[in-house]
């Protein structure tokens, strides 16, 4: 490998320093600084990797330490230091296969696996690191949310570790790791001729999609669609698609909640519906662009914006939130949901989210059939040092 690698190195350099051609060299850095193409000469077989920039977008990070017009090298040699902690937001994010995040995870949705013998639905929330040669460890992989991971989530690790290699992330000038998160939706396929029913036997809500006949238990949850109370057959109406998510709960604290609405002994199944959000678009032929360059260029923008609470420095607690928002057909931020999915929630924390998030610069709109619709999109917020 090492070998290539120079060989790479060498063609580079009699390519601009070819005596019939004008001469027009990459900026080159080797370990965070720039050299001059007489030093890259020097090099042995102490080598790790070679990036070539070329990406207008990939290259704006380097602008600063000289001439990049004609693309820039990154040399890491093999006993650089490495780094102790992957970075949350570096000067030149991971590139996965020319795209970022949203290209990655259009990847991992073409060849996820909906696992079979199962009518379980799941969202799972899964974080990784790309190592700084561009590698996706699995035992680096973290499912921070997953109502099933034995199932859900033992599925998207599978496949993330099975990702093509990564152009890494840069940190002056320098290859590093990095940390993604990535939200991954499990939904079974929505057919007009399917119901939901939803009976109890024990402790288990069954969960069945089929036609609307089906065996009756002696069990009566209460059901609640969208906070209000609702009976049976109303449950029975709601077709696979109308419904997000369903909870089913014979915890104590539901009793005194939900006594008013009948017999809460055989449990409470909560409902929510996607009724608030049919204004969303689910299926967009393009995401919300933020400041002309990509939805991933958020992330970055809100890391420089956010600030560590002040009156939270002493006790030295960490959070990792998921912020869930939409993007409007005008441009707008709208917050749909600020979830800490590890570490410790604090209001601080959330009052800091909803300070920068009202004060995101304006979009550019999804679009669907050339028109501007409302998007759903999430971005990951940490606060602390989180172990990965």
């Amino acid at each position: 490998m090492r070998h290539l690698l120079m060989t790479i190195v060498v063609l580079f350099i009699a390519v601009a320093t070819s005596a019939n051609s004008v001469v027009q060299q990459p900026l080159y850095i080797i370990n965070g600084k720039v050299v001059t193409i007489d030093v890259v000469k020097q090099l042995g077989n102490d080598l790790e990797s070679m990036t070539v920039l070329k990406n207008k977008r990939d290259i704006k990070a380097f602008e600063h330490l000289g001439d990049t017009s004609n693309g820039v090298i990154v040399i890491t040699l093999k006993d650089a230091e490495e780094e102790d902690m992957p970075f949350i937001c570096a000067d030149v994010m991971p590139q996965f296969m020319g795209g970022d995040i949203v290209a990655f995870r259009e990847w991992v949705m073409q060849n996820i696996r909906y696992p079979e013998n199962t009518i379980l639905q799941d969202d799972v929330v899964a974080q990784f690191v790309v190592d700084r040669h561009g590698y996706v460890d699995y035992d680096k992989i973290r499912i921070l949310k997953s109502d099933y991971p034995d199932i859900f989530g033992e599925e998207v690790k599978r496949v993330i570790s099975s990702s093509p290699r990564w152009t890494p992330a840069f940190n002056n000038g320098y290859a590093v790791s990095h940390v993604l998160t990535l939200p991954v939706t499990f939904r079974l396929a929505t057919s007009d001729s399917i119901k939901f029913s939803g009976e109890v036997d024990g402790n288990i809500l069954v969960m069945s999609f089929g036609p609307e006949t089906s065996k009756v238990s002696d069990k009566r949850p209460i059901y609640i669609i969208d906070g209000a109370p609702a009976t049976p057959e109303e449950v029975r109406e709601l077709s696979v698609e109308d419904i997000k998510d369903v909870t089913f709960s014979k915890q104590a604290d539901m009793y005194s909640y939900y006594k008013d609405y009948g017999n809460v002994e055989d449990g409470v199944v909560i409902i929510r519906t996607n009724s608030l959000d049919k204004n969303i678009e689910n299926t967009p032929d393009t995401l919300p662009i933020f400041m002309n360059t990509s939805t991933e260029a958020f992330n970055s923008w809100l890391y420089e914006n956010l600030r560590y609470p002040e009156q939270l420095r002493d006790k030295n607690i960490a959070a990792h939130y998921l912020v869930k928002f939409k993007v409007d057909s005008a441009g707008y931020v709208a917050i749909m949901e600020i979830e800490c999915i590890k570490g410790t929630a604090h209001k601080s924390f959330e009052d800091e989210i909803t300070r920068v998030m009202l004060s995101s610069p304006r979009w550019t709109p999804g679009m669907k059939n050339g028109k501007a619709v409302s998007c759903r999109l999430s971005s990951p917020v940490i606060f602390g040092s989180m172990d990965i």
